[in-house]
């Protein structure tokens, strides 16, 4: 062969070489998720009374979630989202590298123990799961850094009242909250809000798996 056309090859095949490169910058560029904000490394107490802080989760990608044991509606429904996520991540063998927090909003009757209860109930696999309390401000400052919405809704004999009545017979709360998740990269930052009770699995799984290959 003329050695032009050797030589127009090799130029061909540099080409097509550079173009799959940029292609992947390109996609991996797209990949890029914002980062919001910083996890504190504040201490809880998990559903078995032991001091959890977050920072025990720094190297691993978290599914960060907010809920209380008494909700009647988005909760549960946002705890059987992580839990597909849960199995998806261990489907996919990627359970050592994905964590798994769920802290309490109501912690007055949010004890541990009804933590595990509540976990065990929807088969939750703790190996790479934490049920989490703590005392009142402490959980209030981080609905703050994470800006979720709260607000108590105080019932008596079932019907809502004004303000913050005394303790007694009849009276019961509900905790009008933002319906999210929160996807937390390795080095403890903010990088997806997903919508709560109404998250894809397999968007969120996406998501997880670009956090997963950055470095």
């Amino acid at each position: 062969m003329p050695r032009g056309f050797w030589l127009g090859v090799g130029l061909a095949l540099l080409f097509v070489a550079a173009a799959g490169a940029a292609k992947v910058a390109l996609d991996l560029r797209a990949e890029a998720l914002p980062v919001y904000t910083t996890v504190p490394d504040w201490p809880f107490t998990d559903q078995d009374g032991r001091t959890f802080r977050l920072g025990q989760t720094r190297g691993k990608v978290v599914v960060l979630g907010m809920i209380y044991t008494h909700c009647p509606d988005v909760c549960p429904l946002i705890t059987a989202r992580m839990r597909e996520l849960q199995q998806q991540a261990a489907a996919e063998g990627l359970a050592d590298q994905v964590f798994f927090v769920t802290i309490t909003f109501d912690p007055e009757r949010d004890t541990p123990e009804v933590l595990r209860r509540y976990a065990e109930v929807r088969k939750v696999d703790f190996r790479n799961w934490a049920f989490l309390t703590g005392d009142l401000p402490t959980i209030q400052h981080l609905t703050q850094v994470l800006g979720i919405y709260t607000e108590r809704v105080y019932l008596i004999n079932g019907t809502p009242v004004s303000g913050t009545p005394a303790p007694g017979a009849g009276l019961h709360y509900f905790i009008n909250h933002t319906d999210r998740l929160f996807l937390v990269d390795r080095q403890g930052r903010v990088r997806a809000l997903l919508p709560g009770s109404r998250t894809d699995p397999a968007e969120a799984m996406r998501k997880i798996r670009a956090l997963l290959r950055e470095r």
